[in-house]
């Protein structure tokens, strides 16, 4: 995945970017897919000899990168050709801008499934609360579709190295006062899998609690932002075929008050039935992103990544 990833950081239309690259103490062949890039002295290698976490790596990319903007790729994601040179745009549109993100195609069961957002859904841009970026109910994000200016960086700080999640450094930025800018345009492709550490929903819950005391120091919207992602964690534990752990989590993080709600009583239909939902639901996304029925913009981007992922070897 790392050699697809890199890859299409060398595709892009917009020529004047470094690409910095943090191998976090990896026991595979990691280094020599990086060393099969050296030529090209706009990568930049650095590893580890022992793992220090995701935060910490991006730290240490972060100290040594020299852009105005900086902007982020997951070894699971891919940008799309022209990606760099829309955020270029974005920025020269809004240079005030000190948050950008776009859109991005989901890609699962071998082939696009939808977006990452409706590109005709409301989003709100330039100065807003720092807890909007918090959950997905206001800035529909992902780290691999964001940009952040150098000035808002230097403001807010790194990554809190003893987090595993990054939301509490988006939340610093956007309460400092930088602006928020959308790209509707998908402009990579987010890959979901199992082994995403987004995937971790009730371990990730504390740390986004961290992001909501940075957010906002009003108790009232630290409070509605709380139960907003105990509700958001507990849906994709149902989502999981996970109920028991879904009604736990609710009555750990709500007590009483939590079983009045609907989603607490959907955490009583049976696992077996939830996997039979989602076996269900699967079967539709396969049938409803069926390449014979894809739109001609789908086909080109699937023409253009197929060789990629092929030679990655068989795709879950």
């Amino acid at each position: 995945m790392l050699r697809t990833a890199l890859k299409t950081v060398q595709f892009q239309t917009f020529e004047d970017w470094e690409c910095l690259v943090t191998d976090d103490g990896s026991k595979d062949d990691t280094p020599e897919v990086a060393k099969a890039f050296s030529k090209d002295p706009r990568f930049k290698f650095e590893r580890f000899s022992k793992n220090q976490g995701m935060n910490a790596a991006r730290n240490a990319a972060l100290a040594r990168a020299t852009g105005k903007y900086v902007t982020f790729l997951d070894s699971d994601d891919l940008w799309l050709p022209n990606r760099l040179e829309a955020f270029a745009r974005r920025g020269q549109e809004m240079p005030e801008a000190g948050f950008l993100f776009s859109n991005a195609y989901l890609w699962r069961f071998d082939r696009v499934v939808g977006l990452l957002f409706d590109p005709k859904r409301e989003i709100p841009e330039g100065k807003v609360p720092g807890h909007y970026a918090v959950g997905e109910k206001h800035l529909p994000y992902v780290t691999t579709n964001v940009t952040v200016s150098r000035e808002a960086l230097n403001r807010a700080g790194g990554f809190e190295v003893a987090l595993t999640t990054d939301t509490d450094l988006w939340a610093k930025i956007i309460a400092g006062g930088a602006p928020v800018a959308a790209i509707r345009e998908p402009l990579s492709i987010r890959r979901t899998h199992g082994g995403q550490l987004s995937s971790k929903y009730v371990s990730n819950y504390d740390e986004l609690m961290t992001a909501v005391d940075l957010a906002s120091s009003d108790e009232a919207t630290r409070k509605r932002l709380r139960e907003d992602m105990v509700f958001e964690v507990a849906t994709y534990l149902i989502k999981s075929a996970q109920p028991e752990a879904a009604r736990k989590f609710m009555l750990d993080k709500l007590g009483d008050a939590a079983k009045g709600t609907n989603l607490f009583k959907l955490t009583y239909v049976p696992a077996g039935a939830l996997k039979l939902g989602r076996g269900v639901r699967e079967a539709w996304l396969r049938a409803r992103h069926a390449p014979a029925f894809a739109s001609r913009e789908v086909r080109e981007v699937t023409a253009l990544i197929r060789p990629l992922l092929e030679a990655e070897g068989p795709q879950a």
